[in-house]
């Protein structure tokens, strides 16, 4: 762990001069050398939402509460929110699913011992999907500790310095009484690269990616399964919604060499969710992904 980068906290976050022109060798010089206050104001889960809306581009979620500290008016809540911090994730997001229908895709089962890759919690009558007891103070304990601390990678420069650092409480999206899947654009400089398809989050997460123009790209080496994933995009968005998905993310992206833009479909209508700028923490992708993120970056600059 000796040569791992100033603030890096994980094995992968070292550089490699033979790999320079790999996507995640280019995130992390990103990381220790590109001071762009931008990359904080979109990192931000709450000040992204102006950034947005200044666009008029897409929908932005309904938002019900903004605080610095832990005021939750438990009792105007609506029942179905997102309740989260906005310079984390994972561990202080908390989905509450107290409509009178409960969501079709989270299967709920008695696992209070669970431990898996998604620390998302859906929250229905206090308990989560692992059967978790999650009462009002539970939850709100568990935001204020989040508050207090510094962002667990201080490598990522953009979420590292993100303040001030409040909960926000937004509206919780939904596509025929479902989460809806992600759909993500990686844009460089200025323009699309290619797309991200994940489903599954609650379940057996899946990830492929696609070209503009809809089809797979082999992945030797996939971090993902792909499973669940369809070998093209086309039958499911449209050409019409590939082409709005794709100018939504590149008037968001405009401004910057590299992000990852984040949407959601919901019932026709596509939703921000947020922009990424350090994608799985700088953690190596697929041989295809590696070269053709790289190649894309280095294109566009000088």
């Amino acid at each position: 762990m000796a040569d791992l980068l100033p603030g890096g906290v994980s094995p992968w976050h070292v550089l490699d001069e033979t790999k320079s022109g790999h996507y995640s060798q280019l995130q992390l010089k990103r990381c220790i050398e590109d001071r762009n206050p931008l990359l904080i104001k979109m990192e931000d889960k709450f000040a992204s939402r102006e950034l947005v809306e200044s666009k008029g581009v897409c929908n932005v979620t309904e938002l019900y509460h903004w605080s610095e500290d832990v005021k939750i008016d438990w009792d105007n809540l609506p029942n179905r929110c997102v309740i989260k911090t906005n310079h984390w994730s994972g561990d202080a997001l908390f989905i509450m699913d107290n409509g009178e229908v409960p969501l079709a895709n989270v299967p709920r089962k008695l696992k209070l011992f669970s431990r898996t890759g998604n620390r998302y919690r859906v929250i229905r009558n206090w308990r989560d999907q692992n059967g978790g007891l999650w009462p009002k103070w539970r939850i709100e304990r568990s935001l204020r500790w989040c508050l207090r601390q510094e962002f667990h990678t201080p490598l990522e420069w953009g979420a590292a310095n993100i303040q001030p650092r409040g909960v926000l409480i937004e509206e919780l999206l939904t596509d025929q009484g479902r989460l809806p899947n992600d759909w993500k654009v990686h844009v460089f400089h200025g323009k699309a690269g290619f797309i991200q398809y994940d489903t599954g989050r609650m379940t057996s997460h899946s990830q492929s990616i696609y070209t503009l123009e809809g089809k797979r790209i082999h992945q030797t080496n996939g971090r993902w399964s792909e499973q669940h994933t369809p070998d093209e995009i086309v039958s499911i968005l449209g050409k019409e919604g590939m082409e709005e998905l794709v100018h939504i993310a590149e008037r968001l992206a405009e401004d910057i060499d590299y992000t990852r833009v984040d949407m959601y479909l919901c019932d026709g209508k596509w939703y921000f969710g947020e922009f990424t700028n350090y994608h799985n923490s700088c953690h190596p992708q697929s041989i295809e992904w590696e070269e053709l993120g790289g190649d894309l970056w280095l294109q566009g600059s000088s």
